[in-house]
C-alpha cells in the first residue's frame, strides 16, 4: 500500500523538478538586450577571440583583405590602398597606414569582447566607435557590410572548428553590436547636417 502511494508523488516530485529546472536554465540562458547573448554563448564567443587574437596582425588582415577583396568600393576608404595589388604576396601587410589601422581595428574589438559582461559600457563605447566614424566619411549601411566579412574572415580562421553553435553566436553579437554602431554614427550625421543648415549666409 505504501509503495503504491509513494510511486505517484515521485512521479509529482519528478515533474515539477522538470519544470523547475527548466525555469532555472531559462533564466540563466536569458539573452542580453545589448548583444543578444546567452551567458553561453558569450563564453563562446570571448573564447573564440581568445584564439582569433592570438595572431593579432595576421587575423586582422584576414578581415581587411576578404573587405578589400568582396567591397572593392572600400579601398578608397584607406590612404594608399587602392594602388596595392592585393595578389601581389605581402604587399597589403606591407602598408605601414593599413598595419596601424589593423591595430586599431583589433584593439577597439578586443575592447568590446572584453566589456560583453558589461552592458552599459559596452553600448557607451559602440556608440561613441560610431560617432568617431564621422570625420573618415564612413557610411552607417558599411557596419552591415562588415557583418558579413566578419563572418567570411571567421570561417577562413577557424574552419571545421567554426561550428554552428559558435557561429550563431557570433551572428547574433554583431548583429546587436551593429546597431548600436550605427546609432552613434547616424546621430553624428544628424547632427552636422543640423548645424550645416543652421548657418546663414547674408549676401551684401
Amino acid at each position: 500500500m505504501g509503495a503504491f502511494l509513494t510511486k505517484p508523488f515521485s512521479l509529482v516530485g519528478r515533474l515539477l523538478w522538470k519544470v523547475l529546472f527548466s525555469w532555472w536554465v531559462k533564466q540563466i540562458e536569458t539573452p542580453s538586450d545589448v548583444t543578444g547573448l546567452t551567458p553561453t554563448q558569450s563564453r563562446l564567443v570571448k573564447e573564440s577571440w581568445k584564439m582569433f587574437l592570438s595572431k593579432k596582425r595576421e587575423n586582422g588582415f584576414v578581415i581587411f583583405r576578404v573587405l578589400f577583396t568582396d567591397y572593392p568600393v572600400t579601398r578608397k576608404l584607406f590612404k594608399g590602398v587602392e594602388q596595392l595589388d592585393l595578389d601581389a604576396p605581402g604587399q597589403l601587410e606591407s602598408s605601414i597606414t593599413l598595419r596601424a589601422h589593423v591595430t586599431r581595428f583589433m584593439h577597439s574589438f578586443d575592447t568590446y569582447m572584453e566589456s560583453l559582461d558589461d552592458p552599459e559600457d559596452l553600448k557607451q563605447l559602440l556608440y561613441d566607435t560610431g560617432k568617431s566614424h564621422l570625420i573618415h566619411n564612413i557610411k552607417p549601411e558599411y557596419f552591415d557590410v562588415l557583418e558579413t566579412v566578419l563572418m567570411k574572415s571567421l570561417r577562413i580562421v577557424f574552419g571545421s572548428k567554426l561550428t554552428p553553435q559558435l557561429e550563431e553566436a557570433w551572428q547574433t553579437a554583431y548583429s546587436h553590436l551593429k546597431v548600436t554602431i550605427k546609432q552613434g554614427l547616424e546621430d553624428a550625421i544628424q547632427k552636422r547636417d543640423q548645424a550645416d543648415t543652421s548657418v546663414v549666409v547674408t549676401v551684401e
